[in-house]
């Protein structure tokens, strides 16, 4: 605040050194004339403080008087910085899905029996089957009811592009990794299955490099489900539940693999634009990279054989010939408008070896070959089996010959169709042809020729709800290699199966939803299709808990049931970023 004592004092300092410095020395004669001057001058000087004093103070009324002034406005608040545009678009780059479930599944297997089966005339394959009544040992272990915590198809990648300077084409990236939640991450080993492929590490997924034109489309290279999973993938509202339609649909040996619903490594593929604003197709091509006539070693590059697992998983001679296969091929033809969609889709797999299909076999058939080992056209290979017991004399009472040439190709063809109705129903629809082809004296093992399909409904009951049913049918197979411990010839190789699931989902936001679902699956025969198959962290399967403390390359181990009756209701949670 401004004083105005300060002004008046400061006057009449100033007035108080002017006189004095303008005072010069004098004689004492001159003190009384001079003291009347000084009297004359000081009066005076008091007239003109007072007159200043009146001045200021009026200047001073007038500032009391008039409004206080209004302050400069302060500084506007400095908007935020804007987040960095390279950081930005790193982070966006992210994507992800965590799902976690409570499952409580029975293998179904308990009170199956098991009995021997031989030809009718030992020397005549074709004479027809004959049991012995006498039981064989019953399922091992806990095959009932059991409860488990369950990481489903979890993830997290990152995918970005970069355009390529002066032209229109991008390269393209894409890496994906799999998240273990309910376990510890490490190789992909089970009691029923061995493998050295890690889930939970960097590269496991969709990955890839490429290159994208927005009016030609894309070339990918890397790791990929194939155009035949991905064309229908919209049509299987289970995704990742014990009742995923893989299942059944895709699955041509009935147990945990998902024979053409498998991603596949060192591939190539192109990708459309849509075409016509309704049509887009899908070609891939995957280079076996074997060096092996018969596929029985890893490809190039790759930790697992080709079609899954490490040589010799399942207690198995330490080769590829569970599966392995050579080149593959995949493609499909996606047609969509308004609510409706179709598709086809085809997958080839060339010179799939199962050789070990013959190790431990029960077929009649089988044990006629093996007691006959110089019949017409027999498939087993003694060379191998007697190599190896000359070695190892115990083989021979443990184990049986693999087969010599069971290595043939294998197809599967699909066409579907979806339509979602106004009301929030929606319909999904396929149906599926599975082959392997195996010459006439080898169709009575064949257990991966068979036709299929798929029926799927869900509605939507509120702006948040959603209810679900699925039914899955495998087909009758042209014959079986025998390997379950109850097989029996006599069904008349009627190894169909159907799974039935129902689920309640229930969105909490836009990136969050809980489900609960039911899936029961139904083994007639010698099948055994299980539970989960498709993308879950844990399937129930037909497996008993028989456990081997060694490795003896004879198949023993987890006993196989056919005819199991799985079942299991599971509740998780599914967050998608």
């Amino acid at each position: 605040m401004f004083s105005y004592k300060a002004p008046r004092l400061l006057v009449a300092a100033l007035a108080g050194l002017l006189l004095i410095s303008s005072y010069p020395a004098r004689t004492l004669a001159q003190d009384s004339a001079d003291t009347q001057a000084l009297k004359d001058q000081l009066r005076q000087m008091q007239q003109k403080i007072d007159e200043l004093t009146r001045q200021i103070n009026a200047v001073a009324q007038k500032q009391a008087q008039a409004p206080a002034p209004v302050g400069p406005a302060a500084p506007a608040a400095k908007p935020a910085a804007p987040a960095e545009p390279k950081f930005d678009a790193f982070i966006k780059g992210f994507y992800g899905t965590l799902d976690v479930s409570f499952d409580d599944t029975t293998k179904g297997i308990q009170g199956l029996t098991a009995y021997h089966a031989d030809l009718v005339d030992p020397n005549n394959p074709n004479s027809g089957f004959v049991t012995d009544p006498t039981v064989h040992a019953p399922p091992v272990g806990r095959v009932g009811w059991m409860t488990a915590l369950s990481t489903n198809s979890s993830k997290i990648g990152y995918k970005g592009s970069h355009k390529i300077d002066d032209s229109t084409v991008d390269f393209i990236y894409q890496i994906e990794a799999g998240i273990a939640i309910t376990s510890s991450p490490g190789l992909n080993t089970s009691y029923v299955q061995q493998s050295d492929v890690t889930k939970a590490g960097i590269g496991f997924g969709d990955t890839f490099v490429g290159v994208a034109g927005k009016t030609w489309g894309a070339f990918k290279f890397g790791t990929t489900y194939a155009p035949y999973k991905k064309a229908v993938d919209r049509l299987n509202p289970f995704s990742g539940q014990l009742g995923d339609m893989h299942v059944v649909m895709g699955n041509s040996g009935g147990d945990n693999r998902v024979e053409f619903g498998t991603r596949l490594d060192h591939s190539m593929w192109y990708e459309s634009p849509k075409l016509g604003g309704m049509f887009n197709f899908d070609v891939l091509w995957s280079p076996g990279q074997n060096r092996t006539y018969n596929n029985v070693v890893q490809s190039a590059g790759s930790p697992d054989c080709n079609g899954g697992n490490e040589p010799g998983s399942g207690n198995l001679l330490l080769n590829c010939d569970d599966g392995g296969f050579d080149n593959a091929f995949s493609t499909d033809l996606r047609f969509e408008i308004d609510g409706f969609y179709a598709v086809a889709a085809f997958e080839w797999h060339h010179d799939v070896n199962r050789n070990s299909d013959g190790i431990g076999s029960n077929s009649p058939i089988y044990g006629y070959y093996f007691s006959h080992p110089n019949a017409a056209n027999n498939p087993l290979d003694f060379a191998t089996f007697n190599s190896i017991v000359a070695e190892f004399p115990g083989y021979a009472a443990v184990a049986s010959p693999p087969f010599l040439t069971d290595v043939y190709n294998e197809w599967a063809a699909q066409v579907g169709a979806q339509y979602r109705f106004d009301f929030g129903l929606t319909i999904d629809g396929i149906y599926e042809w599975l082959r392997r082809d195996v010459p006439d004296n080898m169709e009575w093992q064949n257990e991966r020729s068979r036709n299929g399909y798929w029926l799927a409904v869900t509605q939507d009951v509120t702006e948040r709800g959603l209810v679900g049913f699925g039914w899955a049918h495998a087909g009758k197979t042209p014959g079986d290699p025998g390997g379950q411990h109850n097989y029996n010839p006599a069904t008349g190789i009627a190894n169909t199966a159907d799974m039935y699931t129902v689920m309640f989902k229930w969105q909490l936001d836009k990136a969050l939803y809980w489900y609960i679902d039911a899936a029961e699956t139904f083994n007639h025969g010698n099948a055994h299709y299980d539970l989960g198959a498709g993308g879950r962290g844990l399937t129930t399967d037909c497996h008993d808990g028989t456990n081997t403390i060694l490795v003896d390359y004879s198949s023993a181990g987890p006993t196989t049931w056919g005819g199991c009756h799985l079942q299991g209701i599971s509740t998780g949670l599914n967050f998608k970023f």
